[in-house]
């Protein structure tokens, strides 16, 4: 199995503190976007299938499955709670710092800004469009963090305004060319042992 970048390559970044993708390509000629969810994915408890649909049609043309969060935030109103060992802890959340001193929306900035990976050089040519990256929601009522509307409606259902998480393991399913591109995002904030990212 090839696995890109090079390990030179790895190295160099993750030394340099930069958040990057590793991956390799797989014959995926008999699973499906739901199947290699399943077999990704597993009991986790936080995970996605994401589908893109082009134009009206059928089939999207690409399908995205992320799972094992390195990071989970969520945010509650104007309050979040991050969570930097997911991978061994997925309920060890702390309140954010940004988020006590600046509020949500900040919050999240911030952490958008420390996950951004920089897709544009020539090691990542080829991927698809949504190789790695933060992946959540903001839900309606969270509008309220930035209009003064009523707040009437009673909270039955119980869950976060807003959650995000950088998945650990990405597989991103190329529709018509039928392979599997799987991609595991290395933030070296979130794994301080560069052997154990490889």
């Amino acid at each position: 199995m090839d696995l890109n970048p090079s390990i030179g390559v790895f190295e160099k970044a993750y030394d340099e503190g930069r958040p990057q993708v590793v991956w390799t390509t797989l014959v995926a000629d008999l699973d499906t976007p739901v199947s290699t969810y399943l077999k990704l994915v597993g009991e986790d408890s936080h995970a996605f299938l994401l589908e893109s649909v082009e134009a009206g049609a059928h089939r999207g043309r690409y399908s995205f499955v992320g799972c094992r969060p390195d990071i989970v935030w969520k945010a509650n109103g104007n309050t979040a709670d991050i969570n930097r060992n997911a991978l061994t802890k997925i309920d060890d959340f702390a309140p954010c710092p940004v988020a006590k001193q600046d509020g949500t929306l900040k919050s999240l900035r911030a952490l958008l800004a420390e996950s951004r990976i920089d897709m544009s050089a020539t090691v990542y040519q080829g991927l698809p469009p949504m190789a790695a990256g933060l992946v959540g929601y903001m839900g309606y009522d969270t509008v309220r963090l930035s209009e003064n509307i009523p707040d009437t409606n009673p909270d039955v259902l119980n869950v976060p305004d807003g959650i995000f998480f950088a998945g650990n393991r990405d597989g991103h399913f190329r529709q018509y060319q039928r392979f599997n591109v799987c991609g595991f995002a290395c933030l070296p904030h979130a794994r301080p042992d560069r052997s154990a990212s490889v």
